[in-house]
């Protein structure tokens, strides 16, 4: 079950760490160290609205896709 949350009420703190921004600095760093397959992946969830995987995962869910 997903709870709506309205993200305006989020702390500063929140909205800097669930922004696009935040997910493709987390990418980027991952991606330098492991010089492989990382991808930033939208999710339903608005608390985490994006997830950084190593793993392949559906295309349909792919924002972004960094390849060696």
């Amino acid at each position: 079950m997903t709870t709506a949350i309205d993200r305006r009420c989020l702390s500063p703190k929140r909205q800097l760490l669930c922004s696009r921004e935040n997910a493709l600095r987390v990418a980027s760093r991952i991606f330098d160290h492991s010089q492989g397959k990382v991808s930033i992946l939208r999710t339903t969830d608005p608390l985490q609205p994006f997830r950084i995987s190593t793993d392949p995962a559906s295309s349909g869910l792919i924002v972004l896709e960094m390849v060696a």
